[in-house]
């Protein structure tokens, strides 16, 4: 019997995998562990990232670690791969290290739950992509440019308007989840980020600097001096960043879009 999930939404209603992982997992349970491991460990029919999860994660399975250990390998190459995917050396500094720390926070999670019980990575098996795209956020803040005393300080929220108007919209900031399209559940599909990544690899080096930069929460500009800001690093006037930054979205528009008519 598949384990059901035990959390419950702020309304009361309990959490519910989706109806693809559901069915996957139904038709792992009952394998025999060799079996299990044979499927999950195949890379030609690569079951999602949240049945991997599901396994690794419930000590009440009661896998073994010459078990756990071939899932896990599997996990971790599959993971690494992704990362590589969405945090790329070509747009975005200390990639190397923001993957590190990525990969050591989900294993770390993973070995508490098991410990623990309790579940507290119940989301990872609901929707793998948002909650890793979360965690992304949060670590790519941690990292993005601040006073050497306090690494948050001078961090934003990936989704906040600023304070010069109209000039940097929600169309214009491309922070914001949703700047290619107006549905942020975009960014959910695996898909589609991994288009975006390749795209934003595609354009001009002047552009994907100031794209990154502004993924990572860096303000364009700012009146505290002590403030890191994008025209700073690029060492180019607050207009030039904006140019920049409208020229490469006006560009990552079409290319997805021409992608999407094909």
């Amino acid at each position: 019997m598949v384990i059901p999930l035990k959390k419950t939404t702020q309304e009361g209603e309990p959490y519910q995998r989706r109806t693809e992982i559901e069915q996957a997992l139904s038709a792992l349970d009952g394998l025999a562990p060799d079996q299990l491991v044979e499927r999950l460990t195949c890379t030609q029919q690569a079951v999602p990232f949240e049945v991997l999860i599901y396994f690794l994660r419930h000590t009440e399975l009661e896998l073994g670690s010459e078990h756990l250990e071939p899932i896990f390998r599997t996990f971790y190459g599959r993971l690494e791969a992704a990362l590589r995917k969405v945090v790329s050396e070509a747009w975005i500094d200390y990639a190397v290290a923001i993957r590190e720390e990525l990969s050591e926070r989900i294993v770390e999670m993973i070995a508490k739950d098991r410990d623990s019980q309790e579940d507290k990575m119940y989301y990872w098996e609901v929707n793998f992509n948002h909650a890793l795209s979360n965690l992304c956020t949060d670590v790519l803040r941690k990292h993005g440019p601040a006073r050497e005393t306090d690494p948050l300080i001078n961090a934003r929220p990936l989704t906040e308007e600023s304070d010069s108007g109209e000039e940097v919209s929600q169309e214009v900031d491309i922070a914001a989840a949703e700047f290619i399209n107006s549905n942020p559940s975009k960014m959910d599909d695996v898909a589609f980020r991994l288009r975006l990544m390749d795209a934003i690899n595609e354009l001009p080096e002047d552009e994907r600097r100031a794209v990154g930069l502004r993924w990572q929460g860096m303000p364009i500009e700012s009146q505290d001096p002590k403030v890191e800001t994008i025209a700073k690093a690029l060492e180019c006037t607050e207009r030039t960043v904006r140019n920049r930054l409208k020229r490469a979205i006006e560009k990552l528009r079409v290319l997805l879009q021409a992608e999407e008519l094909q």
